[in-house]
Parts: C-alpha cells; sequence; structure tokens
C-alpha cells in the first residue's frame, strides 16, 4: 500500500506540475495575443484620427471657416466632428450617438492626445485639437472593435479552459507513462531483495541448525560429525554461488560494458566443455559436442560472458537429465552467426512455465519438490547478458523429452 502511495504522488505532483507550466505558457500567449490584436485594431482607427486633423489644419490654416461645413472637406462616414466656438457648439455633423445638446464629456488636459472615453453605453475614441478661437474634436465610434476583442477574449478563454483539460489529461497520461518504467523498476528491486532473501534463509536456516546441533557435542571428534560438517559446507559452497550470481546480474544490469576479442572458437569449445566432459562420466551421462564448422573459425565475442552463458544452459542440462541421460552441445556456422545449441532429453519444461523461466529467481514448482537444487539467477543471467550483446534466445520443451536452447550469436559482436 505504501508503494502505490509513494508512485501515485509522485505522479500527481509531475501531473500538477506539467499543468501549471501549461497554463503559464497559455496564459502567456493569451496577454500577447490580446494586446497585439487590440493595438492592431486601434492603431487602424488612430491613424485615421490622425490624417483627418493634419488634413483640417492645413484646411482652417488656408482661412477656411471652420463654423460652415460647405468650406470643409467630407469626412470619411465613420469620424464625427464637433466644433465649438467662444459661443457654444458651432457645429456637430449628424450621427446616431448624440446632437448639440447632449455631447459627451471629452477628457480634460488631452490636447493633440488620442484618447478612449464612454458616452452612455458607447464607446469612443477622439482627438482634440485648438484653431485660433476654435476647439475641434474628431470622435469615431469604437463598440464594434471593443466587441471584436471581447470576442477574442471569450474564445481565447474557451480555448484556454480546453486546453487546460486536454493539458491535464495528456500530463496524467504521459506521467503514467514516465512512471510505469520507474515503477516496473522498483518492483523488480523489491521482489529482488525478497527472492534474494528467501533464497538465502534455507541455507542460513541449515547452517545455524548444524552448528547448534556441533554445539551441543562437546569431546566430539570431526569424524564424528563429518556429514553434519559436509552439509554446512555444501550449503556455504551455494550462498557463495548465489552471492557470485547477484553480483553479476546487478553488474550486467548497472553496467553492461564488454570486452570484445578475437579469438579461435575450436580453443572457446575445448575451454567450455572440458570439465563437463569428465563431469559426464562422473554422472554417467553422454555428452557430445558437435562441431559443425570450419578449421580455426574465428569470432568477435565477449569471451568471459559468452562462456558463462554456455555454462549456464550446460549445468541446468546436467541438473535436470538423469542417469544415462544425453547432453548435446552443438556448434554451427550460419555465415554471419554462430548458432550455439544445447540440448538434452532430461524432465522438460511445461509449456505455461517457459515463459517464466528467465524471471529472477523462478524456479518451477516440480522442480522445487524434487529438491533439485539451484537459485533461479542463471537463466535470468543469461537473459541480461544476451540482451547486452543482441544475441537471439530460443527455447523448445516438452515435459519428460527434454529441452533445446539455442543462442544465435552474431560472429563479429560490435
Amino acid at each position: 500500500m505504501r508503494k502505490k502511495d509513494i508512485f501515485f504522488k509522485t505522479k500527481r505532483k509531475v501531473t500538477v506540475l506539467s499543468t501549471v507550466i501549461v497554463f503559464l505558457c497559455l496564459l502567456i500567449f493569451a496577454i500577447i495575443t490580446k494586446t497585439l490584436y487590440t493595438s492592431i485594431v486601434f492603431s487602424h482607427i488612430d491613424k485615421q484620427l490622425m490624417d483627418e486633423r493634419n488634413v483640417y489644419t492645413n484646411v482652417l490654416s488656408r482661412g477656411i471657416d471652420g463654423r460652415d461645413w460647405r468650406g470643409l472637406p467630407k469626412l470619411p462616414p465613420n469620424i464625427i466632428m464637433v466644433v465649438q466656438g467662444g459661443n457654444g457648439v458651432a457645429l456637430v455633423n449628424q450621427n446616431y450617438y448624440f446632437d448639440s445638446e447632449n455631447l459627451p464629456a471629452f477628457p480634460e488636459n488631452t490636447e493633440d492626445k488620442i484618447v478612449t472615453f464612454t458616452s452612455g453605453d458607447y464607446t469612443f475614441r477622439g482627438i482634440k485639437f485648438h484653431f485660433n478661437d476654435l476647439k475641434i474634436y474628431l470622435i469615431i465610434n469604437v463598440d464594434s472593435e471593443i466587441q471584436s476583442v471581447n470576442q477574442l477574449m471569450s474564445s481565447i478563454v474557451l480555448s484556454f479552459i480546453i486546453l487546460i483539460i486536454i493539458a491535464l489529461i495528456l500530463s496524467y497520461y504521459l506521467s503514467s507513462k514516465i512512471m510505469k518504467p520507474v515503477k516496473e523498476a522498483y518492483d523488480k528491486q523489491v521482489f529482488f531483495v525478497q527472492d534474494a532473501s528467501h533464497e538465502m534463509r534455507t541455507p542460513l536456516a541449515v547452517i545455524r541448525g548444524k552448528l547448534e546441533l556441533l554445539a551441543n557435542k562437546w569431546g566430539d571428534t570431526i569424524d564424528n560429525n563429518f556429514d553434519h560438517i559436509s552439509k554446512m559446507m555444501s550449503e556455504v559452497r551455494g550462498l557463495e554461488k548465489l552471492n557470485s550470481d547477484l553480483l553479476l546480474l546487478s553488474k550486467e544490469d548497472v553496467d553492461g560494458s564488454v570486452n570484445i576479442t578475437e579469438f579461435s572458437l575450436d580453443e572457446f569449445i575445448t575451454d567450455v566443455s572440458e570439465f563437463y566432459v569428465d563431469l559426464a562420466e562422473i554422472q554417467e551421462k553422454s555428452f557430445d559436442i558437435i562441431r559443425k564448422l570450419d578449421d580455426n573459425t574465428k569470432v568477435n565475442w565477449d569471451y568471459n560472458k559468452i562462456k558463462r552463458m554456455i555454462i549456464i544452459l550446460i549445468e541446468n542440462a546436467f541438473k535436470y537429465t538423469k542417469e544415462d541421460g544425453n547432453i548435446q552441445l552443438i556448434f554451427e556456422d550460419l555465415g554471419k552467426n554462430i548458432k550455439v545449441t544445447v540440448k538434452d532429453n532430461g524432465i522438460g519444461i511445461k509449456e505455461e512455465e517457459q515463459e517464466r523461466i528467465f524471471d529472477r529467481f523462478f524456479r518451477s514448482a516440480d522442480v522445487r519438490v524434487k529438491s533439485i537444487s539451484g537459485s533461479g539467477i542463471g537463466l535470468s543471467l543469461l537473459k541480461s547478458i544476451a540482451k547486452t550483446l543482441d544475441i537471439k534466445v530460443k527455447l523448445t520443451s516438452k515435459i519428460a523429452e527434454g529441452t533445446e536452447f539455442n543462442l544465435l550469436i552474431p560472429r563479429i559482436i560490435k
């Protein structure tokens, strides 16, 4: 339960952090978009106002009466002009928004400045300038422009909400994907520790029991307790092998470095098989070494790692093959690859267990019942090395008929 909480909290933090980052990016984008759009919309109006101001300044400077429409240039239809003299309003062109009786209040101290102001339910943008005793106002209604800006903001807000929801969903999904390998690695570590502890518990219990037994036998000679001592030595050797395999496996997981050298395959086969030729005689089993190779075949391999892989398969074949059984070690040249086969006619592996035999510490229930020694580390180590060296591993097995492992190894490993 604790483990689940850890990953849930981490995933939630990643999701929230990602969503906040997206939110801030979208907010900045929205602010920039609104500012630019508003600037573009009003810059056109401001230019129109300034152009008309310059036109009328030039016209009035030529002595034309600003109180008489007949002498003034025609205004664009969207511009309203108000002319005030010393006696009040002298001129207001016809418009929808106001007349000479209800003029809008133009902001004070805004001479020759474009300003935005409201009158009733309307919003205007305008400029005020003087000519002699005349005050002239050029005004444009900007309700449609403000409405377009508001519509843009509504669209941005709606898009903002939709994108935040999408970002939240995607962040959660991606955080789940990111955390999945981390969680799998964590689970493997937990199971690894649990299984290693379990595998060590039994031999340690045996050693402890034997030592307690010996401790209660004062005066006995070593000869009288040889069986107990032999059993403890056997368990210690088993622990040493388990420790060695665990170190190799952990090193393979963390490091994965390779040491590629060129060497003769004939010498390699002799080195790998020499011990097991003698072991086969002792255990009354036949061990056949078959070479389907040209003389003096050279390979570029990691000598120690591939030797370790083949020894794991040979040891398993010997372990699970009864007396008078047959074990074969076959090397076959396939051009760019060398095919190594380890084949036996031993107890075989159940079909439903064939996928699991490469899992760390996995051992078949049938094997445990028969008290066949082993740690369940070997094939896991083989799989790890095969992944590092890009070696294909194939398994064929039938219960009570035997097992065959094929290693397809590149002649030149890079």
